[in-house]
């Protein structure tokens, strides 16, 4: 196993199976103010930590033995329910709360007869949940 993001969608590879992801992004931000003041430089004051955010480009491949269509129905589920869940990769959470899935990008790239879906590109975006 790979990692999982909550119950529904665990990342592993076996002979018969593999979903997994390529090229994450991880954004670790602060938040700052910049007080202005009339003839001196700006005097900038940290506010705190921002909100991380991820980004998981994903290939959706039946011949890899993953149902498309199942994991594209997963992922809108839990985007429009506002679910928020840990990351877990190698069995560490990636960051310290739990992320909320604020959109799903998906192209269709392969799609068979009376419309089974073969296999599809997905981009999810994590943000961090407090």
């Amino acid at each position: 196993m790979i990692g999982t993001l909550g119950s529904n969608i665990v990342f592993r590879v076996s002979d018969s199976y593999a979903l997994t992801f390529n090229g994450m992004t991880r954004d670790v931000t602060s938040r700052w103010a910049v007080h202005e003041t009339p003839g001196i430089k700006p005097k900038p004051e940290f506010l705190g930590p921002g909100l991380q955010t991820i980004s998981l480009p994903i290939t959706l491949s039946a011949s890899l033995g993953v149902r498309p269509r199942s994991v594209l129905e997963s992922i809108e589920q839990m985007v429009e329910n506002g679910e928020a869940e840990y990351f877990i990769l190698g069995n560490r959470p990636v960051g310290a709360n739990r992320f909320r899935i604020t959109g799903a990008s998906e192209t269709w790239d392969l799609i068979y007869n009376k419309g089974e879906l073969a296999r599809a590109s997905l981009t999810i975006t994590l943000e961090e949940y407090t």
